[in-house]
């Protein structure tokens, strides 16, 4: 037998047949790791998917948020070919976009439209608009209810009549109309054209304008000087679907709309145009005036994240190869994204540091395991056995346990979320560390049975080895602090990364890890002189508890991995906490921030409707204050700068009363813009970014403004933020910004410039605010043109969001599972120092020692394990979220114009306490469990065990 024989039969001979009989003995404790084992990957495999599955819901909540601007819009090419006009190239755009992306979109609607024109009514003047919407091989949209529908204004057999003699009839018919014409009020030129198209109205349009077609179709005449058309009014509809895709974006179709104060008109509204008579229309409009487009919404029923990204990838390379496609969905998906890798970020770094505690439990376990077994790997090695042989069993016995807990938990996870993406980094490496850990150990206990080295007499050489032990032990301490400090470092550089789905940023995850290492690391190295310090104080003690526990409690605030175990658990528990109190808190001020009061109204406010709408609001007692405003954007600022700033138009004192009721900020003399400058210039509330990007000396500066140009006289700085789009605006991406604000009162503006500005906006304060809007039952957005939107409406749309409430509900759930880790993590420290603590303990109780000062002797024991992981914890916990805070993309998830700040508060910090006080309480009830077999006759008789 050769030398490789022997060694490789010395050391795996009966190695199967010495676990088997090990494993029975230990069966309890196995089957205990692998239960925690198995938990612990189904998290780690199944939390990144859970979340990915939430991150479907999500984009499809997002795209139908974003309504319209996530729309495909077919643009049809320029017109060279003068024989196809606006409605084939729309129809033309609807064929390929339904041929290009059909697969992924609801069905095409055609929309052909005009300009708008006045006409007259039995109600008076409105504006009207020829409009054409189909869906194309679908039934008509509308159901006529009054009069005919609509044919054209030729027949189609006069067209197909002989070529000379139809034209010369349709010649005479021309001159014939234009005569008649000309007779009825002689105001129509000779040779004046002649054009004639029939259209639908909406029977709430009809019943509005007071139009009825008992006498027959109303007409409505357009004159000019070389042209006399007509819109024939032949019968009246109602839509067959109101919810139909065809009505989005095509309010005046169902109803009068309010028209804003600057135009002739009250009510403006749209006429529906079979396509029949649509060729009819463009004559009548005018080929220029006409325009067409294709437009398909996105299908979200059913779809994925990674559907959604290889449309959006469709989408943007189409549009560049052909410039006739435009759409917001890459923006939308954008900013979606940005979203969803600050979720990823944070769940990363909550299910690492699930994994890691894990892990560190398991290790534990197995050092337990291990003292259970330590008199056989001691006997074992003192007969002859290698520690290659030791570690051959423990792996025979550990392997086989992992790779099957692992086969279960993966199948449990594929079987439940089999079709979302997810990472097995950290389960590769909580597995990894489960099938080490009992056999390095062991091979460890074993090699310190018996290391073959003898002892140097020489005090000052043993003196020089434990220095040389300790410089070593600080080294590697050091190696951990720099670290940890170099993680945070480059985390804090970098930001948020971008993260695919379901994978984990191990930079990220490991920063909360290595810094918790060096907080327990600090804790070891300071306890000692904690602990000699209460020793002196508990020498003046009377009873036997306290020194007892001060006693014994030198190696438990030494211990280095149930310190790390207890650190890591409070620190990510008190991360927790913070993290979900920052983004709920963060939210709150969002909701303040963006909508300004208890409820905001954007829209058309400067209409006949609007005005009595906010006249109601300010004569309601519940109301405090009803401040007025618009927004202009892209206004130079200053002369020659290249600055470019927003103009916020607001009634200023009232502005300041309504943030004054919401418990908002300020800003010094916002009240106090409406007192007239010196020279005719407007006092202005302009932001310190601005002022200091255009360095301008002096107070009075040249910007434009309303009308032209205007001198501001600057009387301080704003900390208001100019809003990016409507107050509900998350789910988009961020629009161009500009480099600063300027506020100026929106009364003395129009003194200035003699113009009145526009009204869009108003912010409604009070405690009865929210009624006073309800009460006033203020039109639907489609007809009145204004939204409106409460504080608290904003911020429970905007936080029970599915990707919102994934992550809260995962952070609340990682408190409840690391408090069990906890407990689990200090029972084991009890019961693998039981058997040492049983020999003292029962020594003691011969001499009289009762259970209750035994317990508290435990209590003490564990003492300085308990404080030191809940005062490294709390710092770690503390620290994290406002250290990396800018990697975990807080913004994205609290909206916060201003970028969020980490919220500190107390009750993450009392839960962690709780944790600790219940593992105390838990691990000594399983001490007194262990220690509840022992007799004292047998102690008396053998004495140590």
């Amino acid at each position: 037998m050769t030398t490789l024989e022997t060694r490789l039969r010395a050391t795996g001979a009966d190695a199967l047949l010495v676990t088997k009989r090990r494993a029975r003995q230990d069966t309890g404790l196995l089957v205990g790791t692998a239960l925690l084992l198995l938990v612990t990957l189904f998290l780690t495999l199944g939390v990144p998917r859970l979340l990915e599955r939430t991150a479907d819901e999500a984009v499809r909540q997002t795209i139908r948020a974003a309504g319209t601007d996530a729309d495909l819009i077919g643009v049809p090419p320029p017109v060279i070919d003068l024989s196809e006009g606006p409605v084939d190239d729309a129809y033309a755009a609807a064929d390929w976009l339904e041929r290009e992306f059909g697969h992924a979109t609801e069905s095409t609607v055609v929309t052909v439209r005009s300009g708008h024109v006045v006409a007259d009514s039995p109600a008076g003047l409105f504006g009207l608009e020829l409009v054409h919407v189909a869906t194309p091989g679908s039934p008509s949209p509308v159901r006529w209810v009054a009069g005919t529908a609509p044919s054209p204004a030729v027949p189609a057999e006069d067209e197909a009549a002989d070529a000379e003699g139809e034209a010369a009839d349709a010649e005479g018919e021309a001159a014939d109309a234009e005569g008649e014409a000309v007779d009825e009020d002689g105001t129509a030129p000779d040779g004046a054209s002649h054009h004639t198209v029939q259209v639908g109205l909406s029977t709430a349009t009809a019943a509005v304008l007071g139009i009825t077609l008992e006498d027959g179709p109303y007409t409505i005449d357009r004159r000019t000087e070389s042209r006399f058309d007509q819109v024939v009014i032949t019968g009246l509809y109602e839509p067959v679907d109101a919810q139909d895709q065809v009505w989005v974006g095509q309010p005046g179709l169902l109803g009068p709309i309010t028209s804003p104060s600057t135009t002739k008109t009250a009510l403006h509204t749209a006429a529906y145009v079979p396509f029949e008579t649509v060729h009819d229309m463009v004559e009548v409009a005018g080929r220029g005036k006409v325009g067409g487009t294709a437009r398909a919404a996105v299908r979200t029923e059913g779809i994925s994240l990674g559907d959604v990204h290889a449309l959006t990838s469709e989408v943007i390379s189409f549009a560049a190869r052909t410039g006739q496609l435009s759409s917001g969905l890459p923006q939308v998906v954008a900013a979606f994204d940005a979203r969803m890798s600050a979720a990823r970020a944070q769940a990363s770094l909550i299910v690492a540091g699930v994994a890691s505690t894990a892990a560190l439990c398991l290790v534990l376990a197995a050092s337990l395991l291990v003292a259970r077994r330590r008199p056989f790997l001691v006997a074992e090695r003192a007969r002859g056995a290698s520690i290659a042989s030791i570690l051959t069993r423990a792996l025979l016995e550990s392997v086989p346990v992992v790779i099957g807990v692992g086969v279960i938990a993966t199948g449990a996870v594929l079987a439940w979320l089999y079709d979302q993406p997810g990472s097995a980094l950290l389960a590769v490496a909580v597995g990894v560390v489960a099938a080490l850990a009992p056999a390095v150990l062991a091979a460890r206990e074993a090699a310190q049975a018996w290391t073959g080295r003898r002892v140097p007499a020489d005090r000052r050489v043993r003196a020089a080895q434990r220095a040389r032990r300790g410089v070593r032990r600080l080294v590697a301490e050091a190696l951990v602090v720099l670290l940890a400090v170099a993680a945070v470092v480059s985390v804090r550089g970098r930001g948020l990364v971008p993260l695919a789905s379901g994978e984990v940023d191990p930079l990220l995850a490991a920063a909360p890890v290595l810094l918790a290492c060096a907080a327990a690391l600090v804790v070891v190295r300071v306890s000692p002189a904690v602990v000699r310090a209460a020793g002196r104080w508990v020498t003046r003690s009377r009873g036997l508890a306290a020194p007892l526990a001060v006693a014994r409690a030198h190696g438990a605030a030494t211990a280095v991995v149930p310190l790390l175990t207890v650190t890591v658990a409070v620190a990510l528990v008190v991360m927790s906490g913070t993290l979900v109190h920052t983004i709920r808190s963060g939210q709150h001020l969002a909701a303040d921030q963006l909508v300004g009061a208890p409820v905001r109204l954007d829209g058309l406010l400067d209409t006949e409707v609007g005005g009595d709408l906010l006249g109601r609001l300010a004569a309601d007692p519940g109301v405090t204050a009803v401040a007025t405003g618009t927004q202009l954007t892209r206004r130079a600022f200053g002369e020659f700068t290249g600055v470019t700033a927003t103009l916020l138009v607001v009634d200023a004192a009232e502005l300041a009363e309504a943030r004054r009721s919401m418990g908002l900020p300020v800003d010094d003399g916002l009240a106090m813009l409406g007192e007239p400058g010196p020279d005719g210039s407007v006092p202005a509330l302009v932001s310190a970014a601005l002022l200091e990007r255009a360095a301008i000396e002096g107070t009075e500066v040249l910007m434009s403004g309303f009308s032209g140009t205007m001198t501001i006289d600057v009387r301080g700085t704003t900390d208001l933020t100019p809003d990016k789009g409507e107050p509900v605006d998350a789910n988009v991406g961020a629009r161009d910004q500009d480099d600063g604000l300027v506020v100026v009162d929106r009364e003395l503006l129009a003194d200035v410039t003699e113009q009145a500005p526009r009204v869009d906006r108003a912010w409604v304060s009070g405690p009865g605010a929210v009624a006073a809007v309800t009460a006033t039952d203020v039109a639907p957005t489609a007809t009145s043109g204004i939204v409106v939107t409460t504080r608290d409406g904003w911020w429970t749309a905007w936080s029970q969001g599915p990707l919102t409430s994934a992550l809260t509900t995962m952070f609340i759930a990682s408190v409840g599972v690391l408090a069990a880790l906890s407990v689990l993590a200090l029972v084991l420290v009890v019961v693998a120092t039981a058997r040492e603590r049983g020999r003292t303990l029962s020594a003691l109780r011969t001499l009289g020692l009762d259970a209750r000062t035994a317990r508290w002797a435990t209590l003490g024991e564990l003492a300085p394990l308990v404080l030191g992981g809940l005062v490294g914890g709390v710092v770690i916990g503390l620290g994290v979220p406002a250290l990396v805070g800018d990697a975990l993309g807080l913004t994205l998830l609290t909206a916060e114009p201003e970028g969020a700040t980490v919220d500190l508060t107390w009750w993450p910090v009392v839960a962690a306490v709780v944790v600790l006080l219940l593992a105390l309480v838990v691990a000594v009830a399983a001490e007194q469990a262990v220690r509840r077999r022992d007799r004292l006759g047998e102690v008396l008789r053998v004495g140590e065990r």
